[in-house]
């Protein structure tokens, strides 16, 4: 399994929008008509290019759909190319077939200035070979405290995971650690499954110190969690992929070693622009 990590998208100039645009087929031309603006439509161009690409051949990970103006035009950018280049790259790429032979699992998530997919070959679970990935910006809502923030979104927590938030042991700064690998770890999760917003975040444990996760009060069997996080000026970043590989073992959690790696916004794209060309 390997992470992706592409940072910094509103680093990408015009230009990366144009070489974009240039490899866009006509029906993701007329397709893009529908937005009004100019970033949006070149997102949404190279977005169609590339799910158009030998991409199309490895079978896609389920996971909760982000409608086209909900997310900075850059950062969908930087997803879907993520998509193309893991195929393009990974060793399970065979560049005499048309399709993937094995084939790969894969997932992509973005928040803020980080772009972020997990991949691995495809062995347990097909056709979906069950990966999921969440990334998320530690923060708290402008001018909101954190209990506060806790109680808006507290139907998603279990009691023991509202416990361990609100614990007037627990420093704030710790709390808010936790309540984002909670939440990404749910998140996660369900984007494997492929159940996504019908999923009730309460039926998920997560037992941050304890490093444990149930479902309906029970470890889940043959799951790995893989925990990440990332600092990009300044500010935190929590990530976690969740992953079935089988087995009838309770569930790891655990941290990532050398599965993660790091691309800025720039020339990732540039690269993935010159591949689709040369395909």
């Amino acid at each position: 399994m390997q992470v992706w990590l592409v940072t910094d998208p509103t680093s990408l100039s015009d230009t990366l929008y144009e070489q974009g645009i240039a490899l866009v087929d006509e029906t993701s031309k007329a397709k893009i008509k529908r937005f009004y603006r100019r970033a949006d439509s070149c997102s949404e161009q190279c977005y169609s290019r590339v799910l158009h690409s030998p991409l199309a051949a490895v079978r896609r990970m389920p996971g909760r759909p982000s409608s086209p103006s909900s997310a900075p035009p850059r950062a969908r950018i930087l997803a879907r190319l993520c998509r193309f280049e893991a195929v393009m790259t990974s060793p399970c790429h065979d560049q005499t077939t048309p399709g993937i032979d094995p084939p790969i699992g894969f997932n992509v998530s973005h928040d803020n200035d980080l772009v972020a997919m997990a991949f691995a070959p495809g062995v347990h679970d097909p056709p979906a070979y069950r990966i999921g990935v969440d990334v998320m910006k530690v923060q708290l809502p402008l001018r909101e405290p954190f209990r506060s923030f806790v109680d808006t979104v507290g139907d998603t927590f279990t009691s023991l995971e509202k416990a361990l938030l609100l614990s007037v042991d627990v420093p704030e700064e710790e709390a808010l650690r936790r309540f984002y690998l909670m939440w990404t770890m749910k998140e996660a999760y369900t984007k494997a499954l492929g159940i996504g917003l019908g999923f009730d975040f309460r039926r998920i444990e997560c037992d941050v110190p304890a490093k444990t996760v149930s479902v309906d009060g029970v470890p889940p069997k043959g799951w790995e969690f893989t925990t990440f996080t990332l600092t990009l000026g300044g500010a935190p970043y929590q990530g976690v992929v969740a992953r079935f590989v089988g087995g009838g073992v309770d569930a790891v959690v655990c941290e990532a070693r050398d599965q993660v790696r790091s691309f800025e916004a720039c020339s990732f794209v540039e690269n993935a622009a010159r591949q689709l060309k040369e395909k």
